[in-house]
């Protein structure tokens, strides 16, 4: 007897099949075992009604590409919303609270002394110094990882009309830009770059977090004032750590 139903094992097994669903029978038999899997993990009615809605699509009589392409989409949809719950949804201010925050680990992490019988000692940590955008990189992307188990460092998206490379990738509406400041640099070397990645990248929102490094901006909030929502159709967030130590 054809099996109607498959079994979810974990929301990555879900986005798993998804990406790989060939036609609407394998999508239409996957999603009641998506429900029943969504169903252990306590997700709420008004939420599982939220799945049916982004897995609806249309079917067209008259050509089987158009179906296919209703189908990609909302396959796409269904694991943006798996994304989402997987994250702990990113958006919009807990992920700020999050890079706003950051400092606090930095100087737990640095700062704070270690214990005298640990093995980590202070002159260990004294060795770990931030020079470039590198470093805050790998250590933001350490720092996140754990709340958002779909980031990815340094994800290449072509956007049509060139290849951007984004420095923390957490889902399709969400990317994360670092920017180190150094001695050589100028604020209008900043702002410069800021401007170019705004329009670059298709996210809908993009999160430049600045370690200011030279403390070369002057007026903090002004700048952020400055650049916040100045992209149409976008939301964009500035983030801007300047270190007492580092």
């Amino acid at each position: 007897m054809f099996n109607t139903t498959i079994t979810i094992t974990s929301i990555q097994d879900a986005i798993t099949r998804l990406k790989n669903v060939k036609d609407g029978q394998e999508f239409s038999i996957l999603l009641p075992g998506l429900r029943n899997f969504l169903k252990t993990l306590d997700i709420d009615s008004q939420r599982l009604m939220e799945l049916e809605q982004r897995a609806y699509y249309l079917v067209n009589e008259y050509s089987d590409k158009k179906t296919k392409d209703n189908l990609d989409a909302a396959a796409k949809q269904v694991i943006e919303y798996l994304e989402e719950i997987m994250t702990g949804s990113p958006a919009n201010d807990q992920l700020l609270t999050v890079l706003v925050n950051y400092y606090l680990f930095l100087e737990s992490l640095l700062e704070r002394p270690p214990h005298k019988r640990g093995g980590i000692q202070k002159e260990h940590l004294s060795g770990l110094k931030i020079q470039n955008e590198y470093d805050i990189q790998h250590l933001l992307y350490a720092y996140l990882k754990p709340l958002y188990p779909l980031a990815r460092a340094e994800v290449s998206e072509d956007t049509g009309y060139g290849t951007v490379r984004t420095d923390i990738f957490l889902d399709s509406e969400h990317v994360i830009e670092v920017k180190c400041t150094r001695n050589s640099m100028k604020l209008k070397k900043l702002t410069e770059e800021i401007e170019a990645d705004m329009v670059h990248y298709n996210a809908e929102h993009i999160y430049f977090f600045i370690y200011d490094k030279e403390k070369i901006i002057e007026n903090p909030q002004l700048f952020r004032n400055t650049y916040e929502n100045k992209v149409k159709g976008k939301q964009v967030h500035i983030v801007i750590h300047q270190p007492k130590i580092l």
